[in-house]
C-alpha cells in the first residue's frame, strides 16, 4: 500500500458513478493498473445488490410508513385536545383543566418542539369549544346577554387554558434541557 491509495479509495465512489473530471479519472485508472489491493477493493464494490433490495421504492414505502404514523399521532393530539377542552372549562368550576393543559402543553411541546403547535393544538379546540358552549343554547343555555359578552367569556376562558398550556410548554422545555446535558 502507497500513499496513493487511500487517496483512490476514497475516489472509488465517485469514479464508480462516473462523476470525477477527466484527470482525476485518469489519476484513478493508472493507480488501479498498478495496484492489486485497490484493483480487488474497485471490483468489490461493483457487486451488484441483493435482490431483496428495492431501489427507491424501500425509501417511498418507508417515507409513507412514517407519514402514516406521524399523522396519526397528529390525530390522536387533536383529538385529545377537542376531548380536554369540552371536558374542561374554567366557566363550569372544573379545576382538572390546570393539570390536564399543563400535561398537554408538555407532551405537544416535546414531541413537536414547537410552542407555536404547542399553542395552536391547545388554543384552537378550546375556543372552538368555548364559542359553541357560550354563544350557542344548543346546550340549554345562553350565557352571554349579547354576543360581545358572550365572545369575551370564551375569550377569557381560552386565555386561561393558554396561560396553563404555556406553563406546560416551560416544563417541556426543561424536560429536553435536562436530556441534552445528560
Amino acid at each position: 500500500m502507497n500513499k496513493e491509495c487511500p487517496v483512490t479509495q476514497d475516489l472509488l465512489p465517485l469514479y464508480e458513478e462516473d462523476l470525477l473530471q477527466l484527470g482525476t479519472k485518469h489519476f484513478v485508472e493508472e493507480h488501479l493498473k498498478s495496484c492489486q489491493e485497490c484493483r480487488q477493493i474497485a471490483e468489490q464494490s461493483q457487486i451488484p445488490l441483493p435482490v431483496e433490495v428495492e431501489h427507491g421504492g424501500g425509501s417511498k414505502k418507508m417515507i409513507r410508513k412514517i407519514t402514516l404514523k406521524l399523522t396519526t399521532i397528529q390525530i390522536f393530539f387533536v383529538a385529545i385536545a377537542f376531548i380536554l377542552a369540552m371536558g374542561t372549562t374554567v366557566m363550569n368550576n372544573n379545576s382538572g383543566f390546570i393539570l390536564t393543559y399543563a400535561l398537554l402543553g408538555a407532551v405537544t411541546y416535546l414531541f413537536y418542539r414547537s410552542i407555536l403547535i404547542a399553542v395552536l393544538l391547545a388554543g384552537i379546540p378550546n375556543f372552538v369549544w368555548n364559542c359553541l358552549l357560550y354563544m350557542t343554547d344548543w346546550f340549554g343555555e345562553f350565557y352571554g346577554g349579547n354576543f360581545l359578552e358572550a365572545f369575551s367569556i370564551a375569550l377569557t376562558s381560552v386565555i386561561v387554558h393558554l396561560i396553563i398550556t404555556f406553563i406546560g410548554i416551560v416544563i417541556g422545555f426543561c424536560i429536553l434541557k435536562i436530556r441534552e446535558e445528560n
